[in-house]
Formats: structure tokens, sequence, C-alpha cells
């Protein structure tokens, strides 16, 4: 019962892998299970077949992530950086314009 039979037994029980992923277990969690009890143990059906919701997203729950945004708020926020990406824009695109024109040496002011 090694590191390479866990990758294996890991392998063939996919849906572990969505425990981790939800931090439900670690993999040293699992893999102390694995090393104490075995492949075979009834321990692993809790883990096996146990249905922990993933991917099973309703619209009830997409609806419920959307009901908490104030939407005034993304407006306004939404608003803020179009402006700051035009300035930025604006920046980048401008021409330096040179107004100055060079005065003749050794010429002092109104001569």
């Amino acid at each position: 019962m090694g590191k390479d039979g866990f990758r294996e037994f890991v392998k063939k029980n996919p849906n572990l892998v969505d425990y981790v992923i939800n931090n439900k277990m670690t993999w040293q969690q699992f893999y102390e299970i694995y090393d104490l009890y075995g492949e075979d143990n009834s321990i692993w059906n809790n883990f096996k077949n146990k249905d922990n919701n993933i991917g099973n997203t309703s619209l009830k729950d997409i609806l419920s992530i959307f009901k908490g945004i104030d939407l005034k708020t993304v407006q306004k926020t939404l608003t803020s950086l179009s402006k700051a990406i035009d300035v930025f824009k604006d920046v980048n695109n401008s021409e330096e314009v040179n107004n100055y024109e060079e005065r003749p040496k050794y010429k002092y002011f109104e001569d």
C-alpha cells in the first residue's frame, strides 16, 4: 500500500478529486485512510457513492448569486473603468505638440 497504489486507487475513483477541490478533504487525509484501511474497506462507501452536488447548479442557485449584486454600483464601476480606458487611449495616441520656437543665439528678451 504505497503511493503508487494510492494513485491507481484515485484513478479508479475520480470523485475523490471533487472532495479535494471543494476543500472537504485533503490528499493527505485520503492517503491516511487508504494506508490504514486499504482499498476495500467500507469507509470508502462514504466517498464513492455520496453525491456531493458538484455540477448540479440549478437556476435558483445562479439567481441567488446575482441577487446580492447591486447593479447601480456595477454600472458606476463600469463607467469609471470606461473613462479611465479612454484617458489612457488619449495619452497613448496623442502626439506631442511643440509650440516652442527656438530663438536665435545671442538674442536677449524683447530684442
